[in-house]
């Protein structure tokens, strides 16, 4: 079918004379370009009708709305200026706005940066010369009428020479100098072409800028044992000039450190962390090893970077050794005592004492040369590792040695007496040099105690606005057990229940089950006459909509004294501290004996404690809905207080021990704290270690010996020995985490098909999902084989030829710099594409919905163009970028979805799975077309669970398109078969094995079989 037989069938106007529609009229401003139609025109783009041009601009600014770079006006949308000047060739054609400036600026320089006379100007020179000029927003006007678009670089250029030169002559500053030479030579260093900006600032040009990426610490013992921190700006800033210049960084905002030749620029946020480092550049020695295990309580985790890593200075040598901080105040180790020196590789393989010790040495080593170290941390030293050969030799013999020693007691063991009764369960209850007998009683009395657990009254189902599921009945009763055995010891005592994780699949009802639990506590301490503590719950921001329709949906009355949503926008306002500014964090010194931050320690920011009466947040019986960046924010207002219970929904956001999200987390006063998620191991064990111990402390023991336990066996175990590691972990952790799946608790949930274009586990073949690429695809997929075999050898270029591959593999313009037009042709040059196109005109036969998931943003807006024009419809982009909370009248995903889900019979949406993972339901759809694959398995079942879950009253197919090679096997039946074989066993808690770019080198045939 050629494009005019196409466009006669649909309700899209061609443009012609008569189509009495017109494009956007778009104009600028100072503050950017705004896009105008009548209002008429709007509401009928919105229904999907109106010429093909003005369509492909009304979803240019529809997807620039959703991602919070376009504002709604009554009739069109109003762009910021650095978002006009941000946006691609393609977009920029498809809004008709003007080209990108042909010449280029060139600034002139008078007086030095230290003269409060010191000005830059600049001036416009085309090809003929100079030309007058003047800027409105994101524009320039040459003469009287010719317009061009400024750059991202030049807009940057030319609004840092504006605010310089508005300060008023004979008061500007050195530091006002210095920092409009730091930002124009910052936009050279762009990673860009030039874009027509082009600089020579004369003598300023032997400066040198630098812009750090963060501020960390750097941290050297001194000869007392007390700590000298000092700001780490990076490998290209001397620390000791930075702290010899705290003069440049007095003031508030923005700052320029000048050392020598260099200038340091420093956003606000990286100013204000070097003058927190300033601040406190010493610890005490009596605190270090509080330090060690909990920097953030020292120095402010928002402006300085201590969640992640710091660097050790070895004394002397200079080497820096990274270390996380889990592992820092888990080692036990003197990170500046001993012999200040850097050990000889041949002492390494005395320094490894266990195999786990061994695997870890190797895991560090790997990083090391990585990251282009040569050195690495081994118990408390610090070893060279610049030799590989010999690193390899001294890891080889620790082996041998080690397995050797392990035959050896093996052995031993076996010619002993053979009637000696077996020790039980000898791992957990000895770890050499660790006693864990006191933990393991502990931990068994936890588990009796958890069993025995009953609801302090019969839950009332019968007052809620719909019956829950049998499976929900028993999450709603274990809970409530849980929650009321919190209730019935003194809270000091090590055997009270304080918490569980609800790890239910995706689709059970978490939410609901929760609510209706907390009702029960609440309504059971009443009738005990006790006044119900308040109620906190945490959730990622996409969800807050989620849980408010939750609770008018279970409850016909509010069984909660009121809701509060403590966020910026909604109730937070009221409850913040006028002149309060940002929470004081405070050190160890500050904590009482139950390791919680004293009253007279704290700034407050919020209205917490009864001095505060009805303004007070922390009333009894209120529910408070939260985000994780206001616990982060608030965590010392919010510790404060004596909640009943504490919710962490998609608890995965607090699976990280060194983030400060985890330790306010753990810092929360409550009787009872319950982690929900579907995904209690997302990437490593160390997640649910984290969920465990936040909800229970100790029940799992200490984070190195669970380590020891658990993890160390799993790494290289069959998919077998990992489902019964994982089910004896499961029994471990017994009745303080529920763990449900769909089909088995869903009885009346449709059944789910998975068609691919191969057979395999839970897979239903269907070969016309495989479909050979075009002769224009195949093309340019074998010139991305030829280049890797040209350059085969060459660091990266397994990992390029992947990505080009994948790229192409999904439509062979997607590549790099690729158009992909807008003309509906192009679906036809994509073999996935086409098999796609087949599934969704059999959709549209049955008047069913589909979600077409991609994650390439180019494509999705090119490709919701094509589907438009196919079908006739106005078909939606839900990616990362769109907005989770509504701001004014712009979209959010819920409503997008609620959109898409009304409108009668077949209808189409296009969905990033990266966007979708938390807090979405479509139900209204019941296919999903996977065109293009996640490398995570486990990232693409949340995807698919957001069609397949309570709601869902048809059956479900996914489908999964291939592109084949008529030579070879092709990257997509390649990454099918490695993503069947990565497949979590659902059976047993194991680590969702990540597919990786590295092993999808390894993995894919590049080479015609």
């Amino acid at each position: 079918m050629g494009l005019k037989d196409m466009l006669s069938r649909l309700r899209m106007r061609p443009d012609d004379e008569t189509a009495p529609m017109r494009r956007f009229q778009v104009s600028f401003d100072d503050d950017g370009a705004n896009f105008v139609t009548t209002p008429e025109d709007l509401g009928l783009l919105r229904q999907g009708d109106g010429q093909r041009s003005t369509q492909e601009q009304f979803l240019v600014l529809e997807m620039m709305e959703e991602a919070g770079a376009a504002l709604p006006l009554p009739n069109g949308y109003a762009v910021r200026s650095r978002d006009v000047a941000a946006m691609g060739p393609e977009e920029a054609a498809i809004l008709g706005l003007p080209p990108l400036l042909p010449g280029r600026l060139e600034p002139k320089v008078r007086h030095n940066t230290t003269s409060r006379h010191f000005d830059v100007s600049l001036r416009v020179v085309l090809e003929d010369g100079d030309e007058p000029c003047r800027r409105t927003g994101p524009v320039v006007t040459i003469g009287s009428e010719t317009r061009y678009r400024l750059s991202p670089r030049a807009l940057r250029v030319i609004r840092a020479v504006e605010r310089h030169a508005a300060l008023e002559v004979g008061r500007r500053t050195e530091a006002d100098n210095v920092r409009l030479i730091a930002e124009i030579q910052a936009a050279q260093r762009d990673a860009a072409p030039l874009d027509g900006v082009s600089f020579s600032l004369g003598h300023i040009d032997e400066f040198s800028t630098v812009s750090p990426a963060s501020v960390s610490l750097l941290v050297e013992e001194q000869p007392d044992g007390s700590l000298a921190i000092s700001p780490d700006l990076g490998a290209e800033v001397d620390p000791s000039a930075v702290s010899s210049r705290r003069h440049h960084v007095e003031d508030e905002g923005p700052s320029v450190l000048r050392v020598g030749n260099q200038l340091v620029m420093l956003e606000e946020d990286q100013a204000e962390g070097v003058r927190e480092v300033l601040r406190r550049p010493h610890i005490p020695a009596e605190e270090k090893q509080d330090f060690y295990r909990a920097p953030g309580d020292f120095y402010d985790p928002t402006r300085v970077d201590v969640d992640l890593h710091f660097g050790v200075r070895v004394a002397g040598i200079g080497v820096i050794v990274p270390q996380t901080f889990t592992d820092a105040s888990e080692s036990g180790i003197s990170w500046f005592g001993g012999d200040p020196t850097l050990r000889p590789t041949d002492v390494l393989a005395g320094l490894i004492d266990s195999l786990p010790r061994l695997e870890q040495v190797e895991r560090d080593v790997t990083a090391a040369r990585e990251a282009g170290r040569t050195a690495v941390a081994v118990g408390d030293q610090v070893v060279d590792i610049g030799d590989e050969r010999a690193t390899a030799a001294a890891l080889h013999e620790a082996r041998d040695r080690l397995e050797e020693e392990a035959r050896a007691s093996s052995d031993a063991s076996s010619s002993a007496d053979a009637d000696a009764p077996a020790p039980e369960e000898p791992a957990r209850r000895v770890q050499v040099g660790v006693h864990v007998a006191d933990a393991q009683d502990v931990a068994d009395a936890l588990r009796g105690t958890a069993v025995a657990a009953r609801p302090i009254r019969p839950v009332d189902y019968d007052s809620l606005a719909r019956s829950p599921y049998p499976h929900q009945r028993d999450g709603v009763e274990w809970m409530a057990a849980l929650m009321a055995a919190s209730t019935r010891a003194p809270e000091s005592s090590a055997t009270r229940v304080q918490g569980a994780v609800l790890a239910d699949d995706m689709g059970l009802g978490k939410t609901y089950m929760t609510l209706v639990a907390l009702r029960e506590l609440m309504a059971a301490e009443r009738a005990l006459g006790e006044d119900p503590r308040p109620t906190l719950a945490v959730l990622p921001v996409a969800l807050i909509e989620n849980w408010e329709a939750e609770l008018a949906a279970t409850f016909p009355e509010l069984p909660f004294g009121d809701v509060v949503v403590l966020q910026g926008g909604r109730d937070l306002p009221r409850f913040r501290l006028a002149g309060a500014g940002r929470e004081t964090t405070t050190t160890v010194t500050s904590l009482d004996e139950r390791g919680m931050m004293r009253d007279d320690a704290i700034r407050f920011s919020l209205r917490v404690g009864p001095d505060h009466g009805d303004r007070r947040l922390d009333v009894p019986g209120r529910l408070v809905l939260t985000t994780y960046d206001t616990l982060r924010s608030y965590q010392l207002s919010l510790a404060q207080v004596d909640w009943g219970t504490v919710v962490f929904d998609e608890a995965q956001t607090v699976k990280n021990p060194d983030t400060l999200a985890t330790r306010a987390a753990k810092a929360l006063k409550a009787r009872f704290k319950l982690l929900a998620t579907g995904t209690p191991v997302e990437n490593s064990m160390l997640d649910f270690w984290c969920l465990m111990d936040t909800a229970q402390p100790g029940l799992l023991g200490s984070w190195s010996d669970f380590r020891s336990r658990w993890v160390a066996p799993m790494k290289d175990a069959d998919p077998q020995e990992k489902m019964r590691i994982g089910e004896e972990l499961r029994a471990l952790v017994g009745p303080f985490m529920l763990r449900r799946v769909k089909e088995d608790h869903l009885a009346d949930l449709p059944p789910k098909t998975v068609y691919g274009p191969e057979e395999g586990p839970s897979r239903v073949a269907r070969p016309d999902l495989g479909v050979p690429m075009p002769a224009g695809q195949r093309e340019v997929y074998d010139d991305v084989l030829r280049d890797y075999q040209r350059s085969a050898g060459a660091q990266g270029a397994a990992l390029k030829a992947v990505q080009g591959l994948r790229a192409v593999s999904l439509h062979p313009a997607a590549r790099g710099d690729g158009e992909l037009g807008t003309d509906p042709g192009s679906l036809a040059l994509s073999a996935r594409m086409t098999a796609a196109l087949e599934v969704l005109d059999a959709v549209r036969d049955k008047g069913e919905k589909a979600i077409v998931f991609v994650i390439n943003k180019k494509v999705q807006r090119s490709l919701a163009l094509w589907l438009q024009d196919r079908y006739g419809l106005p078909v939606s982009v839900v990616n990362g970028d769109t907005a989770a909370v509504s701001t004014g009248s712009s979209p959010t995903r819920k409503r997008i979805i609620e959109r898409f889900e009304q409108r009668p019979g077949f209808n189409v949406i296009i969905m990033s799975p990266l966007a979708v993972g938390v807090g979405l339901t479509v139900v209204g759809a019941n296919h999903a077309i996977h065109l293009e694959r996640h490398w995570n398995p486990a990232k693409e079942a949340q995807a698919t669970d957001r069609i397949y879950r309570i709601g869902q009253t048809r059956p479900v197919s996914v489908y999964l398109p291939a592109a084949l090679h008529p030579d070879m096997t092709s990257f997509d039946l390649n990454l099918d078969r490695l993503l069947q074989q990565k497949t979590i066993l659902r059976e047993a808690i194991v680590v969702p094995e990540k597919v990786t770019e590295d092993e999808l080198a390894d993995a894919l045939t590049l080479d015609p079989r």
